[in-house]
């Protein structure tokens, strides 16, 4: 029996013009029907759309290999209609407007040296009402045994790797420069992600546990290691969809750059309970906030969730560095691809509010926004250990309102007590079981406020 399915062979032209959408289609529909194989892009550039994908199909993309995305936003098949209510972001809610789409497969794969460009194909129209957002690249929904290692994944307009409900998936050895988030497991369970670039316009790696399916789920037992991430906003992020939970996640040997937002973000505002989350051996250069630890009240879901809980964390073994200079960096939405918006200074981030283009242009005044590890009053974190932490800070800060607001903003991000808090290293409130074990600050420019701030933290422990 031949197992190997030849795209060329089912039609597809490779001549970079010609839309073989139909033909990669029939290949995989095929392979299916033989019971399984291997679907095969031979070196020639193919122009493709929407295909679905279907269980025992590997699809292989050979080295000199390309797809690109078809420039006509109206070729990628329209969003699904859904019948039960949404309560995160249309991104996470819809899967059908991408290239790769699987729902329900069983042992699929995308792989090989060959290379995918979505050509920065945008919703110029908006007719999806998500602010100019395209196709995503890949989209699955809970399939099971999934293997994603193709060489290079660029210039996608909607999330490049997301995949929710899923189970037994392994993605790794892939580079990609992206306009929004990189690589996105949601309610995902055996997981392993490793010897991954990602440069992303929003966040590169990013966990949520939301309710597209319906239910509420949970992220756990999931692997991130050997790493290099860059980000226009997060790099590592927990959230914001948080309504089940995250259970048993070791994310290490990590090294982050030139991210303007922050490092590592760890989010409950919805509801969802962490619990064992170890991220270490992390370096970090030229990033604006290294550490958000965060418990809030969105509460976006079903009416009757509880607020959610952060506990059993450990971040072990994390270097953070200047030197604070611009670099270049993908844009992060279609306002700033249109503009052509590549060049990041550190302390200009005015569409959160920090500052603004026409202010701070040197950079001399204070603009980092302080680290901050919060509960909520009532709903503490429990168990933190921060474990050889050295932050070498931008710093500069001579005045500050030693008052922090008991509320946070609605939506979390680094600054939802305000820009500058009363430490110039980290800000810690309302924890049961807090340990500093050999964490220091360090700042280039001369700053008042002390390393650590502590409020109502109860059974701390500094060695």
């Amino acid at each position: 029996m031949n197992t190997i399915f030849n795209v060329k062979n089912y039609g597809a032209l490779a001549d970079g013009v010609t839309l073989d959408t139909a033909a990669f289609q029939r290949a995989i529909d095929e392979c299916n029907k033989a019971g399984g194989g291997e679907v095969l892009v031979p070196c020639g550039d193919y122009v493709l759309a929407t295909v679905f994908l279907k269980s025992n199909v590997r699809i292989r993309v050979e080295k000199g290999a390309c797809i690109l995305g078809s420039l006509n936003f109206y070729d990628y098949a329209p969003q699904e209609k859904i019948e039960y209510p949404l309560y995160q972001d249309q991104s996470h809610s819809y899967f059908d407007c991408s290239m790769f789409v699987g729902r329900n497969c069983e042992n699929i794969a995308i792989v090989g040296e060959g290379r995918v460009d979505m050509r920065s194909v945008w919703d110029e129209d908006n007719v999806r009402d998500i602010v100019h957002r395209g196709p995503k690249c890949i989209a699955l929904k809970e399939c099971k045994n999934v293997e994603i290692s193709i060489s290079r994944i660029d210039h996608v307009t909607d999330l490049a790797v997301y995949f929710a409900g899923c189970e037994n998936v392994d993605v790794h050895g892939i580079s990609m420069r992206v306009y929004i988030d990189g690589i996105s497991p949601d309610n995902s369970k055996n997981v392993r992600i490793y010897d991954c670039d990602v440069e992303a316009g929003d966040d590169a790696i990013v966990f949520k546990s939301s309710y597209t399916l319906n239910r509420l789920d949970i992220c756990k037992n999931i692997h991130v290691k050997n790493c290099r991430l860059k980000s226009r906003c997060t790099a590592i992020k927990f959230g914001t969809e948080t309504n089940g939970g995250f259970e048993d996640i070791l994310v290490e040997k990590i090294d982050i750059r030139e991210t303007r937002i922050t490092g590592i973000a760890i989010e409950s505002v919805d509801g969802a309970v962490f619990d064992g989350i170890t991220l270490r051996d992390i370096t970090m250069r030229n990033v604006g906030a290294p550490l958000f630890i965060h418990i809030g009240k969105r509460m976006r879901g079903p009416a009757g969730r509880e607020i959610g809980a952060i506990k059993n964390v450990l971040i072990e073994n994390l270097v953070a560095e200047g030197p604070y200079e611009p670099y270049e960096i993908v844009a992060w939405n279609y306002d700033s691809f249109v503009k052509n918006d590549t060049l990041q200074y550190p302390w200009r981030m005015g569409v959160f509010g920090y500052t603004n283009d026409s202010t701070n242009a040197t950079g001399e005044e204070p603009w980092q926004i302080t680290c901050n590890v919060c509960g909520l009053k009532g709903y503490p974190l429990e168990n933190i250990t921060l474990r050889n932490v050295h932050l070498h800070l931008d710093g500069g800060v001579q005045e500050f309102d030693p008052v922090v607001p008991e509320e946070p903003k609605p939506y979390p991000e680094v600054n939802t007590y305000g820009r500058f808090l009363p430490a110039k290293g980290i800000f810690f409130r309302h924890i049961e079981g807090l340990t500093l074990d050999n964490v220091t600050i360090k700042t280039d420019k001369p700053d008042v406020r002390e390393d650590f701030v502590f409020e109502n933290v109860n059974n701390l422990l500094i060695k």
